[in-house]
């Protein structure tokens, strides 16, 4: 049933190392196909990217960092740009409170560190696609599609409505109080405002956040 459904979900591993993308990919292909989620493996970016222009499926992309080729910070603006990709994870060995804010200005929803275990890593990509089911931010697709933030930054953006600081933020989504900084810049650069009250009620005249009606 759901192999011609338009919207099936498919994650993407992007990863130069053989031998870490393919253990990756069968254990994510494990925990995923029971939920209808197809697991795809690209060594570089430019494979990776013709298999996403080559589908019509919905993608999350978990991109290496370092890889050959186009790689880091460019591969995830040029892979969150593509219509169908609703997300870029990146994925790295590299030192997380470096790399994380990068990766986040950058586009990426998520910073996975490499150390974690593969539940975990199974665990916070699920996180994503529980969310896509619980928020479509995006039903009102004329109304808001002006404005382009990702599920992350409408996740900031309803705790922000809710009245939370920074602190209760990150602890929520478990991210650094640094990355919702990040976040919260680039929503009122997005919105074109100045504070969070501006931000809030913008948001609610576009219909961004996730209502409970």
């Amino acid at each position: 049933m759901n192999a011609s459904t338009h919207h099936q979900h498919s994650l993407l591993i992007v990863d130069d190392h053989p031998v870490y993308r393919e253990a990756l990919g069968e254990v994510l292909q494990k925990e995923f196909s029971p939920l209808g989620i197809e697991v795809a493996t690209a060594s570089n970016a430019s494979e990776g990217m013709d298999l996403v222009d080559s589908s019509s499926k919905n993608w999350i992309v978990l991109l290496d960092v370092l890889m050959p080729g186009l790689n880091g910070m460019a591969g995830i603006k040029v892979f969150k740009n593509k219509a169908n990709v609703s997300h870029v994870i990146s994925i790295s060995g590299l030192d997380a409170q470096s790399w994380e804010p990068k990766a986040v200005a950058a586009g990426a929803t998520l910073f996975i560190s490499k150390n974690n275990t593969s539940a975990t890593i199974f665990k916070r990509i699920k996180s994503l696609y529980d969310e896509a089911r619980l928020v479509q931010p995006w039903a009102g697709q004329t109304e808001s599609s002006e404005f382009r933030l990702t599920q992350r930054q409408l996740e900031v953006l309803t705790l922000i409505s809710l009245g939370h600081p920074n602190k209760i933020i990150a602890d929520l989504l478990e991210i650094k109080e640094q990355t919702v900084k990040i976040h919260i810049n680039q929503i009122f650069k997005e919105l074109r405002v100045f504070n969070r009250t501006q931000a809030v009620l913008k948001a609610q005249k576009h219909q961004l956040l996730a209502s409970d009606n």
